[in-house]
């Protein structure tokens, strides 16, 4: 029964089912979408703390974390990215090597830091009764190694690459692009060059991305370190993208596939890089002008933007001097010193009693002590406080004559 039940509609008897081996192209980077989602995490992260925090500055916030998360991926992507220079072109070429069929197809050239990527698309897939849909990735990293001549174990990791591709039979386009980055002798060394400018704009751009990120751990702590650090990162990227067109040494790449020519362009990476260096650069100069002439208003700006007021002990007397503000403070102590039944030296009554304005008339000794004696049959504790008087020349200057700033 058990039998029969397992081996149903199978045509092998007992034996398992197998299928076959169903390859197909790469329809999208890998490590670049999970980048892409990592930075989404932590942007939905920082959007769904937001409501803790209370006024305008919820918008404040949400807007700078946007930014330096926007900033971050942008420079992760372009680290790991492969449109550095790119090409496409679309043309009728031999499909594999020994045959005559050629294909209407369409053939692109994605240059990264690390290596190339070649896509062959084709258009007329009932000639051949299969779907042409290729994408093959040849890279010199992690290795960064240019290593001997020609395809031996000695080789470098694109030559060995190269000929792992041809011993499993990829299309002939592919191959004649994928060679032009294989050879390194006389003037044709393009390999080299990418390879080399690759590996310093590499390090560049891992440099630019700590720098940025401790310019968001600045801002909170000291200003004008983080819009120092905002500098460096816009001049490392802007740097990165000088160093990588000087790098490139030797003749243009151009390479004739069938009828057409591969011309090579900057593309997305290297324009974004260009522009997130301009602008961290911006920020970091504009942050630093402002810090430097309004401090004050800066501090307010990035830390205390919609902060709900609070009722505060600070009282502001318009009209009001020097002398009327230490009456003030003298009254509110008098006034405390009644309230607790508080026993002070006669020299400290004295000074507030000068300090008093004439109308006020001041805390009579005979009264004060039959306070004292009252607390203390009522088992009440008593302090005696020691007020040193303050002179002219250690109070505070005043800013603005007309308003005074004073504690209660």
């Amino acid at each position: 029964m058990y039998d029969g039940l397992f081996t149903a509609f199978r045509h092998a008897g007992n034996r398992p089912t197998y299928h076959g081996e169903h390859r197909t192209a790469a329809t999208v980077d890998v490590r670049s979408s999970l980048l892409v989602f990592a930075c989404c995490i932590i942007l939905l992260a920082s959007l769904l703390t937001s409501p803790a925090t209370r006024g305008h500055k919820r918008w404040f916030t949400i807007g700078r974390n946007v930014f330096a998360i926007f900033i971050g991926s942008v420079i992760l992507l372009v680290n790991f990215g492969h449109g550095w220079e790119t090409s496409m072109v679309h043309t009728k070429v031999q499909y594999k090597a020994g045959t005559s069929q050629e294909l209407d197809v369409n053939v692109g050239v994605y240059i990264g830091l690390r290596g190339v990527n070649i896509t062959m698309q084709g258009r007329e897939p009932e000639k051949i009764r299969e779907n042409v849909n290729f994408n093959e990735q040849f890279l010199w990293s992690p290795s960064w190694e240019q290593g001997q001549q020609f395809y031996g174990p000695h080789a470098g990791q694109i030559n060995q690459e190269f000929r792992e591709a041809q011993y499993r039979g990829v299309p002939f386009p592919i191959l004649w692009v994928a060679e032009y980055f294989t050879m390194d002798g006389e003037d044709i060394r393009w390999g080299r060059s990418y390879r080399r400018a690759g590996y310093v704009v590499y390090a560049l751009l891992w440099f630019s991305f700590s720098t940025w990120v401790l310019a968001n751990v600045l801002l909170f702590l000291v200003i004008e370190l983080a819009s120092y650090c905002a500098i460096i990162t816009g001049l490392g990227l802007l740097l990165a993208n000088f160093l990588y067109w000087l790098l490139r040494w030797g003749p243009s790449l151009q390479i004739p596939l069938a009828d057409t020519v591969l011309v090579f362009s900057f593309g997305w990476c290297y324009w974004a890089t260009m522009v997130m260096g301009i602008l961290c650069s911006v920020v970091g100069v504009t942050l630093l002008v402002y810090n430097y002439y309004w401090p004050e208003n800066t501090v307010k700006f990035l830390h205390d933007c919609g902060r709900p007021k609070r009722n505060s002990a600070v009282k502001k007397v318009v009209g009001a001097t020097p002398d009327t503000v230490l009456a003030s403070r003298s009254s509110s102590i008098l006034q405390h010193v009644r309230k607790r039944r508080i026993s002070i030296s006669s020299e400290s009554r004295k000074h507030l009693s000068k300090s008093l304005p004439t109308k006020t008339k001041p805390l009579s000794t005979e009264d004060e002590n039959k306070n004292i004696d009252k607390s203390r049959t009522r088992g009440t504790s008593t302090a005696a406080i020691e007020l040193t008087s303050v002179s002219t020349k250690d109070r505070i200057p005043l800013t603005d004559p007309d308003t005074v700033e004073y504690f209660i």
